[in-house]
């Protein structure tokens, strides 16, 4: 057998395995495929949309769902679902550039107020305390309306304010890890606490990491297009969805395809990264029984 011949049954045999792997995990493989076909309307949505998402043709202005346009049109005639397949670039990448930034923020915070000892963690609990006191979207509005509407002032305020949540979470199991038997072995022989933290402590804490942060990527997701909604995310004419909410409003009762084409958006995409956190829960946790 030829190398090719051999590397193509071995992608064969990964694939037979994957496939079966997804089937006993339904949560997973269903959120895995949702959540798939919206990055590849992220990246591929102009190439997929049937029109130019801004342009517009005041003739087709308020038409309702049709052959030609299947979603409608917005007061300027241009194709909702256009507007929709364009505008999941910039809510998905809200919501994964802000997941990132909280974890990168909240694994720091988390892994000194659980492992390290002395006023830098009582410090750093004391702070998470405060912000864990105030909603995440009312602290989220509170920051973007002070840094301004736009996509840089969106991202900082989701990220500041799931930080807290997901900094409490890691110094949990922090607290757990920093009491086995390998970490006190570890300190016994004379291990530096930062190799300790960044060899033993954080590869043990990474599957509560990755559930937590594709849990967070839908609470992303709602609180970006909430921003938006209230005008202080992206703005027009660029089709974010929680935009395309915000201006849909107004023609509720005559054109309610208006909001009701990204709310469909939206609650899919939420409901891809719900059912991919749990499936990751339940694949990753042994603490969760199947």
């Amino acid at each position: 057998m030829s190398a090719a011949s051999q590397r193509f049954a071995l992608i064969a045999v990964r694939c037979v395995f994957a496939a079966k792997w997804l089937r006993q995990n339904v949560y997973l493989a269903v959120g895995t495929v949702i959540i798939l076909a919206f990055l590849i309307a992220a990246v591929f949505g102009e190439q997929i949309a049937p029109y130019g998402a801004n342009k517009q043709n005041l003739l087709n202005s308020l038409e309702g769902p049709s052959e030609a346009h299947w979603l409608g049109t917005d007061p300027l005639g241009r194709d909702l679902l256009s507007r929709v397949v364009v505008g999941t670039r910039h809510t998905l990448s809200v919501a994964v550039i802000s997941v990132t930034l909280s974890c990168f923020l909240g694994v720091i915070l988390g892994l000194i107020s659980g492992f390290v000892r002395g006023h830098l963690a009582t410090a750093v609990d004391a702070i998470v305390d405060v912000a864990l006191t105030i909603p995440n979207m009312i602290l989220a509005i509170s920051i973007a309306a002070v840094m301004g509407a736009g996509l840089t002032g969106l991202i900082i305020a989701i990220s500041i304010s799931f930080t807290p949540p997901i900094s409490r979470i890691v110094r949990g199991r922090v607290l757990e890890i920093r009491e086995e038997d390998f970490i006190l072995a570890a300190r016994t022989i004379g291990v530096r606490p930062w190799r300790i933290l960044l060899r033993h402590v954080l590869p043990n804490a990474a599957t509560v990491i990755v559930i937590e942060a594709s849990l967070q990527a839908g609470q992303a997701v709602l609180t970006a297009t909430a921003l938006g909604f209230l005008g202080l995310g992206v703005q027009p004419p660029t089709p974010e969805w929680g935009t395309l909410l915000g201006y849909g409003r107004e023609y509720l009762h005559s054109a309610p395809f208006m909001v009701i084409a990204p709310g469909l958006a939206i609650s899919l995409m939420v409901l891809g990264f719900n059912l991919l956190g749990d499936g990751l829960r339940d694949l990753l946790d042994p603490r969760v029984g199947n």
